[in-house]
Parts: structure tokens; sequence; C-alpha cells
């Protein structure tokens, strides 16, 4: 009984197994239905944008353009909007797919969320599994690339809509990968503009300028490589390169073929062979940048991988988002001074005019002053701060407003301005006038200097004009012995004009008469003492502080005696001579007086009467005795 239980039970088994194993035959058939469809995208670079192509969701080997690496994509689920957009569309399915298409493109800015691929590989190629199903409906996705790589015109990578699944053509068969060809426009670019040089009277040095240097800042931050061309130094590793970025013949400073991100890219200058930020005294001729302006060009590069340029103008002007730049370096002006008179008397008023020219770049400059040295031998007419002040105010011809104050110190003035109110004056002169005078004692035959120094923030330049004055040496002799005589005086004569003082200062004055009084002397206005020069025990006397030469030529001067020495006879021609530097004696000879006798008065008569009378006695007193004998 229990043998028949068990085959009753085994046959039961056999029966029933088939029915178990259709039913597993049916969930292996079922099971081939899988949830997800694997998208591969190939993504191509274009020099331009070809035409529209199909994808057909297959390999196109002959889609054209080259892989291009680095982009990532995000796919977007946009499978509600999409249907509700198909929904609500009339017409074919085809106009409802375009429709519907339209509806969730514009959705490009708003999506969040979403699957990203990998980044594209070398070839190009980024693959992932995406559902095929979404709300009971055909997933529909939004392909957006969210990261580009550095050279792609963004703008130009448009969004793409996908909708899976994907059938092999005419079949119900799913793709195993559906293949589609993303495309972008590459561009490498160049990073340019051109430099030039403003000599120091403010104009553009034609050609442009050559050699000055630069390193480039790019977007991440780093520095540009000249040998590997990539962005990837510091700033310290950039100033050491021993090749960098220069401007090229006519000022051209170019960097090309660049793969670019999107950004700013920043040249700044540095000190090169024509060009320094700070210059020193030795360095004047070279042109000059301001550091304080840096970057000196900014070049944009947009999404599109358009390029703008921000940069100072000529006038140091910042000028933004133009297709091209330039970039300028500049000399800095020198001063200039001239006296109006170089061969002068002592204490005559010397006008000294000085003019700066105001640097075209002035608005990169933070110092701005004039300093004045003039020699220990020169002096100023006007020699306190409020005076010279409105001595220099009022001999400008123009921009007087500028000039803020004075400050003597010693042999030395400096001149200040307004330096805000300057930047309004660009490439205008400045020019004033300052009067001076040789003091007594200069040295004769000698330049006796006076600098003007335009103290600025990049190289000090000067200019220097000096003045001279003469004078003569004499020697008073004997005309006979020549040996020297004391105590002879003389006057000084120009013309008709005398050597001497008003009110502590050499001056040239005629006399009130031509008539001399008793003492020799002319009579003069009250307050001008003329100079009497005096012969020394050595028979020494000058003259110094004369002029030389003036608009005519050689001045002839005129020494005239008026007292002579004692026991020679006065000149009565005047003595014309020559200012020199002194070294030389001039003799100036007197003739000694002659002795004469004394006539007219009783004279000799009453010494030969007495002669007579005596001679007459001594015959009668010789002849009455010789009687006496005889007789």
């Amino acid at each position: 009984m229990r043998r028949r239980k068990l085959v009753t039970i085994i046959l039961g088994i056999i029966m029933v197994l088939p029915l178990f194993l259709g039913l597993g035959g049916m969930k292996d058939v079922m099971g081939t239905e899988k949830p997800n469809q694997t998208v591969t995208l190939h993504k191509r670079k274009f020099a331009t944008m070809p035409a529209d192509k199909k994808n057909t969701g297959d390999l196109m080997d002959d889609f054209g353009g080259d892989p291009l690496a680095g982009a990532i994509f995000t796919a977007y689920d946009v499978t509600t909007a999409y249907w509700e957009a198909y929904d609500e569309a009339t017409g074919t399915d085809a106009e409802k797919s375009s429709a519907a298409t339209t509806a969730v493109l514009a959705l490009k800015n708003t999506v969040t969320g979403g699957t990203a691929f990998a980044a594209t590989d070398t070839d190009g190629i980024a693959t992932k599994a995406l559902p095929k199903k979404s709300g009971g409906r055909n997933a529909i996705y939004l392909f957006i690339e969210t990261t580009s790589p550095a050279g792609v015109v963004q703008g130009a990578s448009m969004p793409f809509v996908l909708g899976l699944p994907v059938y092999n053509e005419g079949t119900d068969i799913e793709k195993e990968t559906v293949h589609v060809y993303p495309k972008n426009v590459y561009s490498e670019l160049t990073l340019g503009f051109t430099k030039y040089g403003v000599n120091a009277e403010g104009v553009l040095e034609e050609g442009g300028l050559a050699r000055a240097e630069f390193i480039l800042k790019g977007e991440n931050g780093s520095y540009y490589n000249t040998s590997t061309r990539a962005f990837d130094l510091t700033e310290e590793q950039a100033l050491a390169q021993t090749t960098q970025i220069a401007s090229a013949a006519g000022g051209v400073v170019s960097v090309p073929n660049l793969v670019l991100d999107p950004g700013d890219y920043e040249f700044y200058e540095i000190d090169s062979a024509v060009s320094k930020a700070g210059l020193q005294a030795e360095d004047s001729m070279l042109y000059h940048y301001a550091a304080a302006k840096n970057p000196l060009v900014t070049a944009h590069v947009s999404r599109d991988m358009t390029i703008t340029y921000d940069y100072y103008d000529i006038t140091t002007t910042k000028q933004e988002k133009q297709t091209t730049a330039s970039a300028y370096n500049y000399q800095v002006p020198a001063p200039k001074k001239d006296a109006d008179d170089k061969d002068v008397d002592t204490d005559q008023e010397i006008n000294f005019t000085i003019s700066q020219k105001i640097p075209t770049d002035i608005k990169n400059y933070t110092t701005f002053s004039l300093i004045d040295e003039f020699d220990e031998e020169l002096g100023l007419v006007n020699a306190t701060d409020a005076a010279l002040l409105a001595e220099i105010k009022g001999s400008m011809t123009s921009l007087a407003d500028l000039v803020t104050g004075v400050t003597i110190s010693g042999n030395t003035f400096t001149v200040n301005f307004d330096l805000d109110s300057l930047k309004a004056h660009a490439g205008e002169t400045i020019s004033f006038k300052v009067k001076m005078a040789v003091k007594p004692g200069a040295n004769l035959d000698t330049e006796i200097e006076n600098k003007i120094t335009f103290d600025n923030d990049f190289a000090p330049k000067t200019d220097t004009d000096s003045v001279k004055t003469y004078g003569k040496s004499f020697l008073k002799i004997d005309m006979d012995t020549e040996e020297a005589l004391a105590g002879a005086k003389f006057y000084v004569k120009k013309g008709d004009l005398y050597l001497g003082t008003r009110a502590g200062k050499m001056t040239w004055e005629a006399p009130t008469s031509t008539t001399k009084g008793e003492d020799g002397r002319y009579p003069f206005a009250d307050g001008f003492v003329a100079k009497e020069l005096t012969s020394s025990a050595e028979g020494k006397f000058s003259v110094a502080g004369l002029a030389q030469t003036d608009t005519n030529g050689e001045i002839t001067y005129e020494l005239e005696e008026f007292v002579a020495p004692d026991g020679y006879a006065l000149l009565q021609n005047t003595i014309e001579f020559v200012a020199d530097d002194g070294t030389e004696e001039l003799p100036v000879a007197n003739k000694h007086k002659g002795s004469l006798p004394s006539t007219g008065g009783s004279g000799i008569v009453a010494f030969v009467l007495i002669g007579v009378v005596a001679v007459g006695g001594a015959v009668l007193y010789f002849t009455k005795g010789r009687r006496q004998i005889e007789g």
C-alpha cells in the first residue's frame, strides 16, 4: 500500500513538472525586456559648424569632424513635459513630435537634476544606460552640454532631445546601443595687441615699440608658459622664464594658437630692455609704464570664442570691450631753462624762463614738482615764499592756477602743483619766469649755473642754463720807471653812464652835471654812490661784475681818473678797456711833474745889489789902502 502511494506521488510530480518548467521558460522570455537602453555619445569638433546631419542611432563613420575630449553632457528627464505638449498638439505624429520637442527645448535654462555622463574620452566618447520608461510612457531626455572643453564655441553647443527606446529601422527590435553624434565648433584663438612708444614731446613713435615684454595670466589664475604653451605657471615662475612674450617689429604682441576657456586673460607688462616701471636717472631715455595700470591689456573670451579687449589709450583713459587693443609706453618730458641774458653785470636782474610740458600720461603720475637749484653766486630777486609765488603766478601766460605753492630753502626753491588739476591739461606746457641776479664778488668768466629738475614718479629730468660776469684788473705805474703808484682814483663809465650803487645794488647812472667839484668828483643824484677805484701801494686796482658783451658785441668801458698820484699829472683822456677774466692787468701810466724856477716879484735883484755893493766896497777899501802904503 505504501509503495503504491509513493508511485502515485512520483507520477504526480512527473505530471506537474512540465508545468513548472513551462512557467520558468516564460519567465526567461519576459526577462529579455530590459528596463534601460545604452546611449553612446560621440562628441565631434569642427572648425565651422556643418549642415545638420540626421543621426541614425547606429555608428556613423562618415559623420565628419574630429573627436573632442572633455565634454560633459547631462540628460534631463522631460518625459512629462514632452507628452503633455504632444497630447495637446494637433496634426500628424511628426507635427505633434515637433511641437513637443520645441516645448522641452525651451526648458533648457530651468531644468534641474539630471543624469550626467562621464567626460568624453580622447575618442570623444561617453556612454551611459538610461531608463526607457518614465511615468508609464516612453522616456524623453533633454541633453545639455553642461561642461565644455577649452576652445569650444559654447554658443554652438546646442541641446538635443532623445526619446527611448530606439528600434532598429523597420523592426520592433531595440537597438543594443543608441549612437548619437553631438557637434561643436572648435576654435584656436590668437590674443594680442600693438605696443607703441610716446616720446618726450608727446609724439607717437612711428613703427611701434619692439622688445617690450609681458606675462599672460589665464582664466584659471595661472600664467602662460612660453615653452609648454599652457597656463601652468605661478607668477614667480612666469617672471623667471628665459623667454617672455615680447612685442615684435611694429610693436606687435601676439600669442597664437591658444585653446582657451571662456573668461579673462590679462597681459602684465614687466621690465625689459626698452621699458621699466621705475626708472632711474641713468635710464631716463627708456620708456616707462605704470605698474599701477597692470594689467595693461585684458582680453575677454566669450562662450562663443569671440574676443574683446580692455586697454588704456594714449591718454591713459580706459577703453572697454573693443575689438582691438593698443598699449603705450612713455618717455618723461624734460624741463627747459633759459636766461634772457647770459653775460651780465652784478645785481643785474636776469629773467630765467622755466617751462615744462605736462606729460601725455599725466594720469599715471603721483609726483609732479619743479625743483630749482641755483649757484651760491646767484640770488633770488624775490627771496620770500610769498613774493616768489606771486612773481611766478604773475609771469605765467596760462595755467597759473595750477601752482599751489613755492618753498625756498637755501639755494633751492620748489614749485608745487595741483596734480589732479594737471590731469586735465595733458600735453600742454607750463611756463613762468623767475628773476635772479649775480651777487657781488662772483668769480669772473665762470659759469654760474642754474639747474631745474622735474621731480616725478619715473625719471628725474633736468636742464641747466648759466650766466657769466667779467671784470678788469689794472696796474698804476710811473710812465718812465714803471714803478707802482698808489692813491690814484678812478671812475668806471659806459658811454655817458657811471658805475655805482643805489640802494646797495650795482647800477649805472649819469652825473647831474659834467662840471667836477674841487675834489675832482662829479655830482650825482641823491642815493647814487659812484664807484671809486683806488690804486693800492702795489699800484693794483680792479673792477668786477661787468658784462663783456651786449646785443651789439663787445662793450667798451672807460676808466676815468679824477685824482692823480701825488707828484703826478692827472690823465686827461680816459682809458678804454673790455671786461675779461681779470687775470691780466692793464697798465695805466702817469707822468711825473717837472721842476720850474720861481719868477716875478723881487726875485734875485736884492741879492745882486748886495753883491754889487759888497764888490764896490771891497774895491774902495783895497784902493785906499794901497794909496796909504804908497804915500
